[in-house]
């Protein structure tokens, strides 16, 4: 009877990794609202007392570090996601691990030292590239340098953490994953807030010639963004450490150091495992033309347009994708882990009938919300966003790019699960192959930007345009690769493509709403017409919840026997 209680405890099987992935959707959606919440907080405080100059610079340095951590991390995040358990000896509740090493975790841990070791040169060559790159009115301002050394520090400490990281995500730890990074986050917009504040309220008594006082105050607003990131980066590896020392150490996992890997006798000890270590590099691979595509609108941004277009479009990026980060990416995230831990060690065709199921649900349920906003928010984005913004952006060209943001949006959420789920069941070669694919559209959106930007003068709004073509690229692709996927398993008419019939009605409905809303209201103006606005979209998604009810029922339904059985 105990032995087979402990398999039963130590089985990884469906209905407990869909519910791990389940709460981790919810604790990552927690974590980012209250860190989206007190960030777009004190953001928007600090809108009123910086120019977009310094938005813009501060930008460029949020891309140097975001870049950085990218190609440090991100492949080993998504790979060692495919190690696999030893014979059931991994369980994915850490108080009921044994107190002997894990080779699992230390497999996961040995790899997570690689970010470190790309890190620490990547973060030399780009920052001391980038430096010398920079307008030089940014290298004249006051504490420029030291604000860039602690940029690049705060990297390194980043770095530090990672291997934590990459535990607590192999075991779904989420609920410390999103406590932790809500604490570091919140830390770190506390400390860039209180010192631009201070410098506003004349805290620190410096002595400046008033042809001087704006330069100092964006030099400093410059350091108070790095001392930030600073303070982010130390908060988040103190509480990663303090919980090793409390969850782990005790119990002798893992080591926090490279390890040889024994394996049975007459083999080597290893410290990487091959297949893990193969898969890394395509992937790495795949990752450079992705973050070239992602991070693109930053590269033309900073080479296409002025320093205050570049503020501009910072801005208009925090406030647009606040739905994305807050909502999307948990889910998009929450997905790449379902899957790639569901169909890692068995493709059984329970595992994949529920892995379609889930990517069928969740792809409606982003269809049916980009169409609200694409329907609803250009229409009230400028009246919203009127109340959030200083006099100093009154002048901008924000409130009318807003308005095209909102059609990119959608795109973003729609690609970012398609690609989670490529990410989480292709193997190497097809890996590759869409490599050599990301490489043509890399070409095709860069002559887009020119297109748009340069040649047609477009400005911010053709950035936008050109991201939502090489969504539509990207998306297109994914899309050909599940419906190949499944249609291989199923019979044609239960394809992946074949599960969307209700959305025709419901597009239908959509449009006749948004005709009648531009035709009666327009541009939201006023409270009363936002109110109208409000019941249009009640009505819609009462509409939507109609034609799906029969899903949500099973959904329910699901939900309940799940609970029944944990019972």
């Amino acid at each position: 009877m105990e032995k087979e209680h402990s398999n039963t405890d130590n089985a990884l099987n469906s209905e407990v990794i869909l519910e791990k992935s389940t709460k981790a959707a919810t604790f990552l959606m927690m974590g980012q609202l209250f860190t989206k919440i007190v960030t777009f907080l004190l953001n928007n405080l600090l809108v009123r007392y910086l120019s977009p100059r310094i938005f813009g610079i501060t930008a460029f340095l949020e891309f140097l570090l975001g870049t950085v951590l990218f190609f440090s991390r991100e492949a080993i995040r998504i790979s060692t996601l495919r190690i696999k358990d030893n014979n059931g000896e991994m369980t994915l509740d850490v108080k009921k691990q044994k107190n002997s090493p894990n080779n699992t975790l230390q497999i996961a841990v040995n790899f997570a030292m690689v970010p470190l070791m790309i890190g620490i040169p990547l973060s030399i060559v780009l920052t001391t590239w980038q430096y010398n790159n920079v307008n030089s009115f940014f290298v004249s301002l006051p504490y420029f340098t030291t604000s860039i050394f602690l940029i690049w520090i705060s990297i390194l400490i980043e770095l530090l953490s990672e291997p934590f990281y990459v535990v607590n995500q192999f075991m779904l730890n989420f609920g410390t994953r999103s406590k932790f990074e809500t604490i570091s986050t919140t830390v770190g917009c506390v400390v860039n807030f209180i010192v631009v504040y201070g410098l506003e309220n004349n805290w620190y008594k410096i002595n400046i010639l008033a042809e001087d006082l704006e330069v100092s105050k964006e030099g400093i607003a410059i350091l108070a963004f790095s001392l930030g990131k600073l303070t982010h980066s130390v908060a988040l590896l103190l509480c990663y450490y303090i919980d090793y020392l409390i969850n782990f150490k005790p119990k002798n996992l893992f080591n926090v150091r490279l390890k040889k890997i024994s394996q049975s006798p007459g083999k080597k000890p290893y410290y990487f495992q091959v297949d893990i270590l193969e898969h890394f590099k395509k992937v790495y691979f795949q990752m450079c033309f992705k973050h070239l595509l992602t991070e693109g609108d930053k590269l033309i941004i900073n080479s296409m347009c002025t320093v205050e277009e570049q503020g501009i479009y910072s801005l208009l990026s925090n406030y647009g994708s606040l739905v994305t980060r807050l909502l999307f990416s948990p889910i998009e995230e929450s997905l790449r882990l379902f899957l790639a831990r569901l169909l890692t060690n068995t493709r059984t065709s329970k595992n994949l009938r529920l892995s379609m199921e889930v990517l069928v649900n969740l792809t409606k349920f982003y269809l049916y919300l980009s169409l609200l906003i694409i329907i609803f928010g250009p229409v009230n984005s400028s009246f919203l966003l009127q109340f959030l913004i200083g006099k100093k952006w009154s002048t901008t060209i924000l409130m009318d790019t807003m308005r095209v943001y909102c059609f990119y949006i959608p795109f973003l959420a729609i690609n970012g699960i398609f690609e989670g789920f490529f990410q989480s069941t292709a193997n190497g070669d097809q890996i590759l192959r869409q490599s050599y694919v990301m490489m043509v559209y890399s070409g095709i959106f860069f002559f887009n930007c020119w297109l748009l930007i340069s040649f047609l003068d477009l400005s911010i709004s053709g950035l936008i345009l050109s991201n939502i073509i090489n969504m539509i690229l990207r998306i297109s692709y994914c899309g050909w690769f599940i419906h190949k996927f499944y249609k291989e398993l199923y019979t044609e008419s239960s394809s992946f493509l074949f599960n969307f019939r209700n959305f025709g009605t419901i597009l239908t409905s959509g449009l006749l709403i948004s005709v009648v809303n531009w035709w009666i209201i327009g541009y939201v103006r006023n409270f009363k017409q936002l109110a109208i606005n409000i019941t249009l979209a009640l009505v819609l998604l009462g509409i939507i919840l109609f034609k799906e009810r029969r899903a949500i029922q099973q959904l329910m339904g699901r939900n309940k026997r799940s609970e029944a059985k944990l019972i």
